[in-house]
């Protein structure tokens, strides 16, 4: 029998055709599992939308098969913008009586979506803008990737709504449509629901903050990849981000409330603990971002001694692991 010698060992010419057969299946899966605007669902959570949530919802109807929104408790105002989303567009809206967070809110419009036969989700937040080949740009990162069959989320880069700057500059100078990273936000990411269901939803006991960041990291400690786009495709903001000016450079301080400040305290610690050792340099990337926050707010935000408060309280949680305080 003729052997051939590879990087791979020893091969034959019956485990040639397994291998090849094998390669060709993957290519076959990788394909059936491409998103298209026929197989996505976008889900938007909602809490107290504005009045513009019609406008900026209508920027994605064209781009996708079916919207979801999921809203978590919003006021008596809030819901009749929704029925406004429902009296002008063909919109499925799943109502939570209370906040349920955006992690269970997520995993409502991922779970409905799923059965309605939808492979991917293009989660979004209320108040983003999204350009008109969002979608696209994100298919087109897909079929640029070479392991597609293992994609779990295509993140979206953004420009600031405040100051127009783009999140990041382009991750990979030789690829003009993006670069594998280690997480992505949530809003205008295609998340796989194929490997949603493999991986698991995402993480309730997370409530608001993080939640992206443990479901991207979670994901890639499955061997799944996350990717991000170069090109900026919609508008956010983090927070109610305000600059200001320093003598060497421009800051700014996002001014999350002292609730929220809480919880990426105590979910940056958890998630610390869990991966120092297998992504050690997003976790001292992400604890420095974190010291500088809480310098910022010293320096520049409004009830900064209640927001100190609750980062303690916060730190005190993310290191015991306890998750309960506001369930």
């Amino acid at each position: 029998m003729t052997m051939l010698e590879t990087d791979r060992g020893t091969v034959t010419p019956d485990n040639v055709g397994t291998e090849l057969n094998t390669q060709r299946a993957s290519s076959v899966q990788a394909n059936q599992n491409a998103p298209a605007r026929e197989t996505i669902c976008a889900v938007i959570v909602t809490r107290n939308p504005d009045g513009d949530l019609l406008s900026r919802t209508q920027k994605v109807i064209p781009q996708v098969a079916h919207i979801a929104v999921v809203d978590n408790g919003s006021t008596e105002s809030g819901v009749g913008r929704l029925q406004q989303l429902v009296d002008n567009q063909d919109v499925h809206i799943i109502l939570n009586y209370r906040n349920e967070g955006v992690a269970r809110a997520l995993n409502q419009g991922a779970e409905w979506a799923a059965q309605q036969g939808y492979r991917w989700i293009l989660s979004l937040d209320q108040d983003t803008v999204v350009a008109s080949d969002l979608v696209d740009s994100l298919t087109a990162a897909y079929h640029a990737f070479p392991k597609q069959s293992s994609l779990a989320v295509i993140g979206s880069n953004y420009t600031s709504s405040v100051n127009g700057k783009p999140a990041a500059a382009n991750q990979d100078g030789n690829s003009s449509w993006g670069a594998e990273v280690t997480a992505v936000i949530t809003s205008g990411s295609l998340v796989s629901l194929q490997a949603f269901h493999e991986i698991g939803g995402f993480r309730e006991e997370f409530f608001v903050d993080c939640v992206d960041l443990e479901y991207c990291l979670r994901a890639r400690s499955q061997g799944f990849h996350i990717v991000m786009t170069s090109k900026p495709l919609m508008q956010h903001s983090i927070g109610n981000l305000i600059e200001h000016r320093l003598p060497w450079k421009t800051t700014g301080a996002s001014n999350h409330s002292p609730w929220r400040q809480y919880f990426m305290t105590r979910n940056t610690l958890i998630l610390a603990g869990e991966y120092l050792g297998s992504e050690p340099r997003w976790v001292l990337t992400t604890l420095c971002s974190r010291l500088k926050s809480l310098l910022l707010i010293c320096l520049f935000e409004k009830k900064r001694f209640n927001k100190l408060a609750y980062c303690l309280l916060g730190a005190l949680d993310g290191i015991r692991g306890k998750t309960d305080r506001f369930a």
